[in-house]
């Protein structure tokens, strides 16, 4: 019997009196949950097509400003209470650590759609510096986690030794985060927009939610962490295939169709190309968080209208701010510095040439920042004046807050 209502919400309330922000738990409890569910629950979609609900969530932050790493370092603490859950050791940093890993998480479950046996290695991997966990721009590994994301039933390989070997019901879930310079370093520009970035779902802050000098964990704290492992332990013991109801199969039907007709338009919800391939594979991740929602409430395993609009709240949510991620990750000449700077302006409000060029000047010297300045102005996000009391050039953001 669940002692929660709801293991979600309980997840966010238990991580309240904490730094990190509230999108950050979010998405950490969702990560947790599909970590504890492994590859024992799913969804039939069509012809042959099964909907597991792991996840790739990465959250992005700047170093040290955001607590990315005190909310993954919680959910992490929180998976590995429970028993029977592989989680990746700290070591699995690259393609060959990760396979080995997760051969290794090889396990075996009743299926009670069908009274068979089935096996399978799901893992969950953590990384609070991603840039650990996926190396200097290796495209081969891009491409094996790409492949991964889908959660075959058999993954073949080459190993030096043997050959030809296979991961047999394979299903990883991933939680990493990073900031967004890093990202120039890890993901290859061929590669942003691609098959891999379009199966992230990034969670993007600046900053974080509160100041805790002194933390002291209340006895309402312990009592809630004590209940969710509980739960969790209860909702990793679930199996098998979880349905949609009527209402919810109806509201994700029409709202399907309207989010094609968008696309069709060129009216996708997040309009930078680079997230084409993401918008295209939106209605997956929603089917996903759907499943985590359901399972999150109780063990029927059937997706109501509530589920619906919760995965699809949460979606919308974060892709508000999701166009952010790439920042200066581009091809054009100081798109890191142009990113960079017009983030400082937005976040000052008005300032000077002479102060960009003193905080800058490492990334930027003044001819460039002439470029800079004009590319800005072509977007409409600043307006150049001068100053009528010191006659320095002066910028103001104009842009809003995307």
């Amino acid at each position: 019997m669940r002692e929660l209502s709801d293991w979600l919400s309980t997840y966010t309330e238990y991580t309240e009196n904490t730094e990190s922000p509230l999108s950050y738990h979010e998405w950490c409890s969702l990560s947790v949950v599909a970590g504890a569910l492994q590859r024992r629950v799913y969804l039939k979609w069509g012809l042959g097509q099964v909907i597991y609900p792991n996840l790739y969530v990465v959250l992005v932050g700047a170093s040290g400003r955001t607590r990315k790493g005190g909310a993954i370092g919680i959910a992490k603490d929180m998976l590995r209470k429970v028993p029977g859950i592989s989680v990746a050791p700290e070591s699995s940093s690259g393609r060959q650590a990760l396979i080995l890993a997760m051969k290794r998480a090889i396990t075996n479950f009743k299926d009670p759609a069908d009274n068979k046996t089935k096996f399978h290695c799901a893992i969950t991997a953590f990384s609070e510096e991603l840039s650990v966990f996926l190396g200097q721009g290796d495209i081969a590994y891009l491409a094996n986690l790409t492949d991964w994301y889908d959660s075959k039933d058999e993954w073949e390989y080459e190993t030096v030794s043997r050959g030809k070997d296979s991961l047999v019901g394979l299903c990883l879930n991933l939680l990493g985060g990073t900031a967004p310079d890093w990202l120039q370093s890890m993901i290859p520009h061929e590669a942003v927009g691609g098959g891999f970035t379009s199966r992230i779902i990034f969670i993007v802050e600046d900053k974080k939610r509160r100041t805790i000098a002194e933390h002291n964990i209340s006895e309402r704290e312990v009592q809630l962490g004590e209940a969710l492992v509980r739960d969790l332990e209860r909702i990793a013991q679930l199996a098998g295939e979880i349905t949609m109801d009527a209402e919810a199969r109806d509201l994700y039907i029409n709202w399907y169709i309207k989010q094609d007709g968008e696309l069709t338009d060129g009216k996708p919800v997040i309009a930078d190309t680079r997230f084409a391939g993401y918008c295209e594979r939106r209605a997956t991740h929603l089917r996903k968080l759907m499943i985590l929602s359901s399972v999150s409430r109780d063990d029927s395993l059937i997706i109501t209208a509530q589920d619906f609009m919760r995965g699809l709240s949460l979606l919308e949510n974060a892709e508000q701010k999701m166009a952010k991620t790439f920042g200066g990750l581009g091809r054009a000449k100081n798109a890191d510095s142009t990113e960079l700077i017009k983030s400082y302006i937005q976040q000052i409000g008005v300032t000077t040439k002479r102060v960009i060029l003193t905080k800058f000047y490492r990334d930027v010297d003044a001819q460039a920042l002439l470029g800079i300045e004009q590319t800005l102005e072509g977007m409409r996000v600043i307006k150049i004046k001068l100053s009528p009391e010191t006659g320095e050039k002066l910028y103001e953001w104009i842009g809003g807050d995307n």
